[in-house]
């Protein structure tokens, strides 16, 4: 038991959920493979947005949180408010921009004519519901984070 976490660096139980994660994406693989009229298609867009994630999106909103954080929580000791100040600004963006990254042909308007032929609808509420949607986690956001305030500053 020693000898494999010295070696592997975790415990049975965690490889045990490893190869288990594993086996479920390889089946689910297959699965959109097998549903696929070109498989290859998919395979090279998913290639293509791990590239394009690893390369050029993870670097960007490394240095853009980076920055953020320098100005949120400043370049002093970390306090508990700037701490919390940070996360409440990072979780509601993050979810907009998960939003976004989901719905994006729609809310930029970039697959028109197919959605306009898939159901007969035109996607020109996309963009003010998403704005709308980023506008409430925002505001949510900053009011539980004044809620939360006078308790983070006693301690």
């Amino acid at each position: 038991m020693s000898a494999l976490r010295a070696r592997y660096g975790a415990g049975p139980l965690h490889l045990l959920g490893v190869l288990a994660a594993l086996v479920i994406s390889a089946y689910a693989l297959s699965r959109v493979f097998s549903l696929l009229p070109q498989p290859l298609s998919f395979f090279v867009w998913f290639v293509g947005a791990i590239v394009l994630h690893d390369l050029l999106f993870l670097p960007g909103y490394s240095l853009l949180g980076k920055g953020v954080a320098r100005v949120v929580a400043g370049d002093g000791p970390p306090s508990r408010v700037r701490i919390a100040a940070l996360n409440h600004l990072r979780v509601p963006v993050l979810l907009a921009g998960l939003a976004l990254l989901v719905f994006f042909p729609v809310v930029l308007r970039t697959g028109e004519t197919t959605f306009k032929a898939a159901n007969g609808l035109t996607p020109d509420v996309y963009l003010g519901r998403w704005l709308a949607l980023t506008a409430v986690l925002l505001v949510g956001s900053l009011l539980v984070f004044c809620i939360r305030l006078p308790r983070l500053r006693r301690q």
